[in-house]
């Protein structure tokens, strides 16, 4: 079981992590030559713009689900911060369940597109890339990010039932950074700066 564990960790990884810092390793050395072969050789070359899109779509989307995975996505908490916990449950799951229901509604047609694009070979005008690779990342996108709002809803079902250990996952959750690194170095032990003279310098006679 622990090997199966390590396994799903590992091609989540690569998904959500390896695979956009790729990307944007791909992304920038890509650029900083086309901006060399442009301005210094001044002979640029057409076909970086294809793999900057390609690679900035990869990166965006599935990075993306990493940042949800993390829930470090940009949000306005300025209300959300003044209510109560079930108050916190009850905004957060609406939320959800928008993303939740938009996203499970675009799925089908997105797969569709993709696989339309595969049926009539559509690729690239420069590298011949075949668009359904440079796309798929977008499906990919809606999934992984629909199973995460689903299990943030049942966090929040869980949260309203009045179980303690969600409750506690959401009220540390919902702190700001700034609290966490106050309560991480007041968790520390303070160093023990006791020095006793008493027998200082006995050792030495």
């Amino acid at each position: 079981m622990s090997a199966l564990k390590k396994l799903w960790r590992f091609v989540r990884n690569c998904v959500e992590l390896y695979i956009p810092i790729l990307s944007f390793v791909a992304l920038f050395l890509i650029f900083c030559f086309q901006v060399f072969m442009r301005y210094i050789v001044n002979n640029p070359q057409s076909w970086t713009l294809e793999v900057e899109q390609m690679c900035f779509l990869w990166l965006v989307l599935l990075g993306a689900c990493f940042a949800q995975r993390e829930k470090a996505h940009v949000t306005f908490t300025l209300l959300y911060d003044n209510l109560s916990v079930k108050g916190k449950a009850i905004t957060a799951m609406l939320g959800n369940l928008i993303i939740s229901v938009t996203f499970l509604a675009a799925i089908i047609p997105s797969l569709h597109y993709i696989l339309g694009l595969a049926a009539r070979a559509q690729v690239t005008s420069i590298l011949k890339i075949p668009k359904t690779l440079v796309f798929f990342p977008y499906v990919v996108f809606l999934i992984i990010i629909l199973i995460y709002t689903l299990l943030d809803i049942y966090e929040e079902i869980m949260v309203l039932r009045g179980d303690q250990h969600y409750i506690d996952r959401m009220l540390q959750a919902s702190k700001s950074e700034a609290e966490q690194a106050v309560e991480a170095a007041n968790a520390q032990e303070p160093i023990n700066l006791n020095i006793n003279f008493e027998n200082y310098g006995k050792e030495d006679k």
